[in-house]
This record gives C-alpha cells, sequence and structure tokens, in this order.
C-alpha cells in the first residue's frame, strides 16, 4: 500500500505551467520565427525572443538558450527593466527543465528584484517558479516559503490562475512532505478554482487529481475511470498522453494485470520519446521495473531502474532518484548482491535526509528489513520492520483517511452550496420577471401570453433540474456511507496481515516469554480487527454490541 501511495505522490507533478508554455512545438516556434523576422518595434522583438523562448521550454530545452543573449541585450539597450525581468524569467525557465536548479534560481530572482520594484503583480508568477526550482531540487522548505508568498498576494488580486497554479504546488508539495491530509486539502481548493475558471484543459487536470484521490482510496476501478476520462481528453498532446498511460499502466500493475500495464507503458514510452520528456520516460521505466520485481523477473527489473536512474541524475530529480535506489536495493537483495543493495539503501536515505521527507521511510524500512532477512541478520530485520510500521502508520493512517475524505465531502458539499445558490438566483430573477409579465399585461394579451409561455418552460427545466440534483445528493450520501465501510473493511484486512506476521515471526522466537508476548500482540491485533468487521457488517457504524 505504501509503495503504492508513494508511486502516485512522485508522479502527481504539479499539473499547472503558466499559459505560455501550453503550446509547444516546432509550428510554433516556426510561427514565432516568422514574426520576429516582420518586427520592427525593439519591443516587439524583446516580447517574440521571450516568447519563443517559452515555447523552448518543453521543446528541445537547450535550443531554447541560443536568444538569450539577444533578446537581453536588446532589452538592456532600450533600458526596458520588464523586458530584462521577461527574459530573466524566461532563461529561469530553460535552466529549470534542464535540471540546473542554481541558474535557474538566479535568473528567477533577478526577475523577481525588478517586478517588485515596480510593483507588478506577475511577481506572484516568478514566486510560483522560484518555488518549483527549489521543489524539484528537493528544497521543500524553501519552497513553501515562496508558494505561501505568491498565494498571499494571488489570493489578494483573486488572481484565480496563479492561485490554481499554487494550490497544484502545495498539494505537491504536502505530498512529498507525507502531509498527505494537508495534500488532499489543496487538491481540492485546486480543482474548486479550477472549475471556477472553466479551464480548457480542467476535465484532464480534474480526472488525474479525483484518480489520484480514488487510487489512494484503494479504488483501483474508479481510479482508472478517471486516468481514462482524462487520456481522452487530452489526445494530441504527447506529454500528457504518456503520463496518462503511465498511470494507467501503474493501476493495472497494481490489479496484477501485467499485460495490459505492459501494453499501456509501451503506448506511454512511445508518447514520451515523441515528446523528448526524460522526467517522464524514468517514471515510465521505473514503473516497467515494478511489473517485472512483481513477476520475479529480478534481471530485466534491474534494468529498467538503471535506465530510470540515469534519467533522474540527468535532471536532477531527487526524490525519483532516493526511490529507484530503494527499487535497486530491493532487486540486489532478490539477485544476492547484498554489497550492491547495502550500497543503493545508504543512498536513498542520504537523499531523504537532504530533502528532510518522510514519505520513502516505510519503503526503506521495508527494503532494509528484506535485506537483513536475507543475510540472516533478524535483529535488524525486527527492528526495522518495526520502523517500517512506525513510518507508514504516520504517513498514512485511519486519521488521514478521515481528513482525505472529509475534504472530499468538504469540496462536494460547497459544490451543493453553489448549486443552491444559482436555484436561489434563478428563482429570484422569474419573481422579477413575473411583475414585469403582470405590467405588460395591461398593453397587449399576446405578451402575457408569451411571458406565461417562457415562465412554464423555466419552471418546467428548473424542477427538472432540482429533481436531477436532489437525486445525485441522495447517492452521494450512500456512497459516503459505503466508503466508510470500505475503510473499515481495508483497515481489518490490514490488521489480519499485521496479525500473521507477527505469527511468522513468533514461530521463529525459541524464548518462551518472548513468544508468550508476541502471541499476545497478536491476540490483541486480531480483536482490534473483529472490531473493524463488527462495524463495517453492522447495521450502524457509530457503535457495536
Amino acid at each position: 500500500m505504501m509503495k503504492k501511495i508513494f508511486y502516485l505522490l512522485l508522479v502527481s507533478l504539479p499539473l499547472h505551467h503558466h499559459g505560455y508554455t501550453q503550446k509547444r512545438g516546432q509550428e510554433q516556434i516556426d510561427s514565432l520565427l516568422t514574426k520576429l523576422s516582420k518586427a520592427n518595434e525593439d519591443t516587439t522583438k524583446v516580447n517574440l525572443f521571450a516568447a519563443i523562448m517559452a515555447a523552448h521550454v518543453y521543446y528541445k530545452t537547450e535550443e531554447g538558450l541560443v536568444y538569450q543573449k539577444p533578446a537581453l541585450e536588446l532589452a538592456q539597450k532600450l533600458n526596458w527593466k520588464m523586458g530584462v525581468a521577461k527574459v530573466k524569467d524566461r532563461t529561469g525557465r530553460l535552466y529549470w527543465r534542464m535540471g540546473k536548479f542554481d541558474a535557474a534560481l538566479k535568473n528567477h530572482f533577478e526577475a523577481l528584484a525588478i517586478y517588485e520594484k515596480a510593483g507588478d503583480n506577475y511577481r506572484a508568477y516568478v514566486m510560483v517558479e522560484i518555488a518549483q526550482d527549489y521543489l524539484d531540487n528537493g528544497k521543500y522548505d524553501e519552497g513553501e516559503i515562496y508558494l505561501l508568498k505568491a498565494l498571499k498576494i494571488s489570493e489578494a488580486a483573486n488572481d484565480k490562475p496563479n492561485m490554481s497554479a499554487v494550490y497544484d504546488k502545495l498539494s505537491y508539495l504536502y505530498s512529498m512532505q507525507g502531509n498527505i491530509s494537508e495534500a488532499t486539502n489543496f487538491t481540492y481548493r485546486y480543482l474548486k478554482v479550477d472549475e471556477e475558471m472553466g479551464n480548457k484543459n480542467g476535465i484532464a487536470n480534474a480526472a488525474q487529481k479525483l484518480a489520484f484521490n480514488a487510487a489512494s482510496l484503494g479504488n483501483n476501478q474508479e481510479a482508472l475511470q478517471y486516468f481514462k476520462q482524462g487520456l481522452q481528453a487530452v489526445q494530441g498532446d504527447k506529454l500528457r498522453e504518456a503520463k496518462f498511460n503511465g498511470h494507467i499502466g501503474f493501476l493495472y500493475s497494481d490489479l496484477g494485470d501485467y499485460p495490459q500495464a505492459m501494453r499501456f507503458y509501451s503506448d506511454a514510452i512511445t508518447s514520451a520519446t515523441l515528446a523528448k520528456d526524460v522526467p517522464v520516460l524514468a517514471d515510465i521505466h521505473n514503473g516497467m521495473g515494478n511489473i517485472y520485481i512483481a513477476q520475479g523477473k529480478f534481471t530485466e527489473a534491474l534494468n529498467h531502474y538503471l535506465i530510470a536512474e540515469t534519467a533522474y541524475k540527468s535532471v536532477a530529480n531527487k526524490m525519483g532518484l532516493a526511490e529507484i535506489y530503494v527499487q535497486l536495493g530491493t532487486v540486489y537483495t532478490r539477485l544476492k548482491k547484498y554489497g550492491e543493495a547495502n550500497k543503493n539503501f545508504k543512498q536513498a536515505i542520504e537523499l531523504s535526509r537532504q530533502m528532510n521527507s518522510t514519505l520513502l521511510m516505510p519503503v526503506y524500512y521495508s527494503g532494509l528489513q528484506l535485506l537483513d532477512s536475507a543475510t540472516g541478520n533478524w535483529k535488524n530485520a525486527y527492528q526495522h520492520y518495526k520502523q517500517y510500521i512506525v513510518f507508514r502508520d504516520s504517513n498514512f493512517n485511519k486519521e488521514t483517511l478521515k481528513k482525505m475524505v472529509a475534504s472530499q465531502m468538504r469540496f462536494e458539499s460547497d459544490k451543493k452550496e453553489a448549486i443552491t445558490k444559482a436555484v436561489q438566483e434563478k428563482k429570484d430573477i422569474e419573481v422579477q420577471g413575473e411583475m414585469r409579465r403582470q405590467r405588460k399585461i395591461l398593453y397587449s394579451a399576446f405578451a402575457v401570453l408569451s411571458m406565461m409561455i417562457l415562465f412554464s418552460v423555466v419552471v418546467f427545466r428548473q424542477r427538472n433540474k432540482i429533481a436531477k440534483e436532489k437525486k445525485r445528493s441522495d447517492q452521494l450520501l450512500v456512497d459516503k456511507e459505503l466508503l466508510i465501510r470500505e475503510v473499515h473493511h481495508r483497515v481489518k484486512n490490514n490488521l489480519e496481515v499485521v496479525s500473521s506476521l507477527l505469527a511468522l515471526q513468533s514461530a521463529q522466537i525459541d524464548d518462551p516469554n518472548t513468544k508468550e508476548a508476541m502471541q499476545e500482540g497478536q491476540n490483541r491485533v486480531h480483536s482490534i480487527g473483529i472490531v473493524h468487521q463488527k462495524l463495517y457488517q453492522g447495521e450502524t457504524l457509530g457503535a457495536i454490541e
């Protein structure tokens, strides 16, 4: 379960990039170069240079730096500070995409200084980019500082596009720190503002976020539906096609349908290769390695993990590298290369400490426990297993599930409230319309008849809409009760697994006192499992006999 949660958080990188990066490719660059060749105004040329650089962020990134020098020289010649800031900002984005975070931060901070001096609201956008530089470099505390600054400015200005970007990245940040409940909270805030904007990419973004939430709660089939819906919405965008195919492949792998998983991973590799996106290719090879290791094909798994390691290194993705080192440690253990396994586990924990992240800890200690068991170090194996339990429960426990469900219910409650408000506003409009119709009846019987017909149509539609919303609300209440029962069922299953593990451990202990203590612990866990079983099998969820 924790390995699944970690994967979902690792690949749920912020969806937003500023508008100037949404359209990509050689066609756009050629169009901008044509405009540049015909431009007469120097300020127009600077803007076109900046647009060309932006178009290269996700397409032949290094070539975009070719335009940095002429753009900057022209802006400085004009003594146009805002033009200099724009070029610096685009330069920072190019370096960010190349994984050169120090260079990215240098340029972004220089741009920010100019925007702040001018009091320009675009400074909030640059703060988000600075935060992303820090986040992708594993410096979460620094990233949080600039995200919260950007959020304060954006909310004060009611800048919904940037609010959406901040919510998205805060969701990712708190996920990486293992604060799942807070991450879920910002996920729904992101969804709410994105729906309010009616963003054309909202369908795909909402589908992906809802799929992550469903998968986190163990609802793989629901998550698959959302991901497939999102895949249809992003057809033609090879980068996003690759991401959605990769997500679907992972879920099929988690369901044990490896042929289907490999089919979607294969499509993902094709799309990511066309998009020339190294981070996504790394995620896909990571996922394919997981499939092979699940099938006991450790050599094949190792090959894919090594490809992913090289790719994550090339873009300085610390979290991806930390996760891959754990995977490599596990597969080397299976291949009985214990020295290599230990080396990779040490690299994983070092990166996690650098990032001050506990998210990877459960997977890390689970891998160490496997290595200790393989080498006969049973005492350390037991200690590492206990640490695995501690971190697993601290990162994703019953309270976290409760908060996630609460966030979802709050989000849906807000939507219902908005619908109710809209219904009331329409009723008010109807009343005003009726008053106008009564005044007009003195002038024309035909006008009265026309207005009555219109009124009847509006009332009929409103009744149908209210009936549908009531039916949907009733279904939501039923779904929530089913979800709570499912949570108790899954908790009971997890407790049975813990009880079985304690039984296995007890079988290897000779000391009768220790064995008795282990048995007592097993009985207690089993008792708690029975309580959860009675909860989800009972008529009421609030109490049991």
